[in-house]
């Protein structure tokens, strides 16, 4: 493992509170949550296409330096396909596996798709508690003792690529998706949380492992910075302000000056939950990075906010 990732181990520790993102919306059960998150994005096709041209040109560059496979894609947490590259993909592949907690927005996906005997989907729960946690208030009684297991049962490997995509930091925050959230976020309970959100990424890489063709590949994209600007109160998110005096406030040109100093914002705690857990020792014994991307998704434009984020992308590879 390199010395930026060592870092980020030791940097990104407990004391963040993942639920700093508020989305006002009815809490009604996990699932439902995440149903009404794809709902709030199904028309943003047409504005994330930035995003998917910087996503496709990662997939180029994958393939071109890996000796992986053009047979089948794996893509988690696929959701309405807004930040896939549909065409290219469908271009490369001649199997494609969507998968996603919400059938719905798997059927918005497809429905996008030229070429639709390609695919294969499958509605998993990438938590693999989900149905182990009824409310907020149970996730807290329980959150030391759930131990995720995701169920990859229906899935038919093997998968040349596997594509993550930004779901990393959604996961727990889907619990807590309601307008009244009594549930206190102490330290120690953050800490709690955190400590869950590892014990699932180890059991997601750890069972991806297994799935891959001997040369098969991950790339892993996280959504890293939250960069917002609330037009109604005139908030401004912290990593905003942080990237804007790193790039001379010019961040869409600068996106890889940012990476450099991940590492420091992570120390000021200015990075997303669980953006870094694809470097925990635990799932580095079984992977190693080859390649690194920073993009830049313009998630949101409207008379309410500016919201961005910087993603990180990863390529890893079976050790």
């Amino acid at each position: 493992m390199d010395n930026f990732s060592n870092i980020l181990i030791e940097k990104v520790k407990l004391d963040m509170n993942p639920f700093n993102r508020k989305v006002n919306v009815p809490y009604v059960k996990f699932r439902k949550a995440n149903i009404l998150r794809n709902d709030s994005t199904q028309h943003d096709w047409q504005h994330w296409g930035g995003y998917r041209d910087q996503i496709r040109q990662v997939l180029e560059q994958t393939l071109e330096h890996n000796r992986c496979g053009r047979g089948h894609i794996l893509l988690l947490g696929a959701g309405n396909g807004n930040d896939v590259p549909i065409s290219y993909i469908e271009s490369i592949f001649e199997r494609i596996t969507i998968v996603d907690i919400d059938e719905k927005a798997l059927d918005r996906f497809l429905a996008k798709s030229a070429h639709p005997e390609k695919y294969e989907r499958a509605i998993i729960d990438l938590t693999g508690v989900g149905r182990e946690v009824s409310s907020p208030d149970d996730l807290k009684e329980k959150v030391d003792d759930l131990l995720p297991k995701v169920d990859f049962s229906p899935l038919h490997p093997p998968f040349d690529v596997v594509m993550n995509l930004c779901f990393t930091t959604q996961l727990i925050s889907a619990f807590f998706y309601r307008k009244k959230n009594r549930v206190v976020h102490t330290p120690e309970y953050s800490a709690q949380l955190d400590q869950l959100l590892e014990r699932i990424h180890i059991n997601i890489f750890e069972s991806l492992r297994g799935l891959l063709a001997s040369d098969g590949v991950i790339v892993h994209l996280t959504d890293t910075l939250l960069l917002q600007h609330m037009k109604t109160t005139g908030y401004t998110s912290p990593a905003t302000f942080k990237t804007l005096e790193l790039t001379g406030g010019n961040i869409r040109d600068n996106l890889d000056l940012i990476y450099e100093h991940l590492p420091e914002l992570a120390k000021q705690g200015l990075c997303l939950p669980g953006a870094f857990f694809h470097v925990h020792p635990q799932i580095m014994r079984l992977y190693k990075v080859e390649l690194r991307f920073s993009l830049l998704w313009e998630f949101v434009h409207d008379e309410y906010e500016d919201r961005d984020y910087f993603v990180s992308a990863h390529v890893l590879t079976k050790l």
